[in-house]
C-alpha cells in the first residue's frame, strides 16, 4: 500500500503540471483522459472556406491534368481502343440526338422575341455544325474526358454570335485562393497549345462543364475513367484471343527423341543444348 505520503507527491504533481499547462495555454485542466485543447490554428483567416487542400502553386502547372491518375490522352486513347467502350459511347451519342427539343420562355408566353433567336441559333451553335453534329461533338468530351468546352463567341458590340466546341484536353483549370474557380475579369482557365500556355479565358469567356466534378478533385470524374480497370482487363483479353486466331497454339517445331531415352537423358541434352555444347548430329 503506497503511503499517504506518496499519494500526497502524486496529487501535488499532477497539480503543478495542470498549472502549468494552463499558464502556457491559458485553458483550465480538462477531464481526466479527456479530449485535451487542440492546436492553434496556423493559418490566417482568410483561409476559412477553402474547397481542398489543393497543391502549392497549382496554377503554375503547365499541363491540363497533370497530377491525375490518368491523363486526357490516356483517357482518349482507351476509349478509343476498347471497342464495346466505343460503341456505348457512340450509342449515348445516338440517344441523345434523337431527343427533341425546343425553346420555351419561362413565364409561358409565346410572343417573347428571344425564343425566336435562340431556337435559330440552336439549329447551328457554331454556325458551321447542325445541332446534331455540334452535339456530338461536345458529347465525345463529355463522355471521355468529362471536360466539355465552349468558347463564347460575341460579336463586335458584345452580342452572343456562337458556341465554338473546343478540345477539353487543351484547357487547364485555375484556382483562385480559395480552390474554387476565379471570378471575372480574373483569368479562370488557360488553353494549352504546342505545350505552352497560349489564351487565358474568363469564367463569361469559357464554358467549361464537366458533369462529375468532386470537391476533392481539379477536374470531372469521366464514365470511361470510372472504368480504367475494366477496360484494361477487356483490351489484355482481346488481345490473347487475336493472338490465339492469329498465331495458333501449336508451337513452331516439334522435336522427337528414341523411345529408349530416359527423362534424365532428354534433360541432359537440354542443358547441353542451353550451355551451347550440344551440336546434332546426322546419322547415315
Amino acid at each position: 500500500m503506497p503511503s499517504t505520503a506518496s499519494s500526497g507527491g502524486v496529487g501535488l504533481l499532477a497539480r503543478v503540471a495542470g498549472g502549468l499547462r494552463y499558464a502556457v495555454t491559458g485553458t483550465p485542466p480538462s477531464s481526466w483522459f479527456g479530449p485535451a485543447t487542440p492546436l492553434t490554428p496556423e493559418a490566417p483567416a482568410s483561409v476559412a472556406g477553402r474547397q481542398f487542400d489543393y497543391p502549392v502553386g497549382f496554377n503554375l502547372r503547365l499541363q491540363p491534368r497533370q497530377d491525375e491518375g490518368a491523363s486526357f490522352a490516356e483517357l482518349r486513347g482507351l476509349a478509343d481502343a476498347y471497342d464495346l467502350v466505343r460503341l456505348v459511347i457512340e450509342t449515348r451519342k445516338d440517344q441523345v440526338e434523337a431527343l427533341d427539343w425546343t425553346v420555351r420562355a419561362r413565364s409561358g408566353s409565346s410572343g417573347d422575341p428571344r425564343v425566336a433567336v435562340a431556337t435559330e441559333l440552336l439549329r447551328s451553335p457554331d454556325r458551321e455544325h447542325g445541332w446534331g453534329t455540334w452535339l456530338r461533338l461536345l458529347l465525345e468530351d463529355l463522355f471521355v474526358l468529362d471536360a466539355p468546352t465552349l468558347y463564347v463567341r460575341r460579336t463586335a458590340s458584345g452580342a452572343l454570335w456562337g458556341l465554338d466546341v473546343i478540345d477539353g484536353a487543351t484547357i487547364k483549370r485555375l484556382l483562385s485562393p480559395d480552390g474554387r474557380t476565379p471570378r471575372p475579369p480574373d483569368p479562370a482557365y488557360q488553353q494549352v497549345l504546342k505545350g505552352v500556355p497560349a489564351v487565358d479565358y474568363a469564367a463569361d469567356e469559357l464554358l467549361y462543364a464537366p458533369r462529375n466534378p468532386r470537391p476533392h478533385r481539379v477536374y470531372g470524374y469521366s464514365p470511361v475513367e470510372q472504368i480504367l480497370m475494366t477496360v484494361n482487363i477487356g483490351l489484355r483479353r482481346q488481345v490473347s484471343q487475336l493472338h490465339y486466331f492469329t498465331e495458333g497454339n501449336t508451337p513452331e517445331a516439334l522435336i522427337g527423341v528414341p523411345e529408349a531415352w530416359t527423362p534424365e537423358q532428354i534433360r541432359g541434352i537440354r542443358q547441353q543444348t542451353h550451355q551451347g555444347s550440344f551440336a546434332p548430329q546426322c546419322c547415315a
